[in-house]
């Protein structure tokens, strides 16, 4: 007789549910996000073709931001990223670029390509860009890894130094210490192994699907079986299956002591 007829439409409208949402994931996602780096407007960094084609590296305004413990709940620093064509080779500070701008501007146009595409607005005060966030506050040196910048950072005598300074200017004035950013670096190389490893998964399963189909088959077809031959030979199952458990256990132990 039939039984829990509704909770057997529940699961079927669930499975409905799981269908639809991988069509939609399939078809209308990117996995490419999952392992290339995109800046804050969800652009690909190097892509061919892209507008971002000669700029391969990623740049984090405030790479200390990724020292956040939101970093790990959302898997991505709360700070303005950019795409640029190289990482930063020295310390810098916008506020010593502003004030050199007419004085050195090769100076000022080398920062502003660490700033939001197209800014270019050396009339607008320090105050206001860092309000509107246009531009980092300051650079450090870096270095380029998986497609990211991360800090040039060294242990010298147990002492963490950036480009030989164990301190520098900050946002906000203040002393930033290069233990601190050693701590931003760890976040925000957890997003980079997440996304690594989400990538290798979504690969595995576009490599080897038909396997995995193939794979539920043939447990589908078994465990069927099963419950028909439980109908008629119901302690013989149960026993064999006690038997069978107990012999791949003894085997496991027995490979393991070896």
């Amino acid at each position: 007789s039939c039984t829990d007829i509704i909770c057997c439409l529940i699961f079927f409208l669930a499975i409905i549910g799981y269908c639809i949402v991988g069509i939609v994931a399939w078809t209308h996602g990117d996995p490419r996000k999952v392992v290339y780096p995109t800046n804050s407007r969800g652009e690909f960094c190097g892509q061919l073709g892209g507008p971002n084609e000669h700029k391969p590296f990623l740049f984090y305004f405030n790479i200390l931001k990724c020292a956040n413990p939101l970093v790990l709940l959302e898997f991505q620093c709360p700070t303005t990223q950019t795409c640029v064509s190289e990482c930063p080779k020295s310390f810098e500070s916008f506020i010593s670029s502003y004030a050199m701008v007419s004085v050195k501007p090769e100076s000022w146009r080398y920062y502003i390509q660490f700033c939001k595409p197209g800014f270019n607005d050396s009339t607008k005060t320090p105050v206001q860009v860092f309000k509107d966030g246009d531009c980092p506050a300051f650079l450090t040196p870096s270095k380029p890894f998986a497609g990211r910048c991360f800090p040039d950072l060294e242990t010298v005598k147990g002492l963490v130094k950036v480009g030989n300074k164990t301190t520098f200017n900050g946002e906000n004035g203040g002393s930033v210490n290069a233990t601190e950013m050693l701590e931003a670096a760890k976040g925000a190389n957890i997003v980079r192994e997440a996304r690594m490893v989400a990538m290798k998964i979504f690969e595995d399963y576009t490599k080897s699907w038909y396997w995995i189909l193939i794979g539920m088959s043939i447990t589908l077809v078994v465990s069927l079986l099963f419950v028909i031959l439980l109908r008629f030979i119901a302690a013989f199952m149960v026993w064999l299956t006690i038997l069978l458990v107990i012999a791949v256990l003894g085997y496991g132990m027995s490979m393991d002591r070896v």
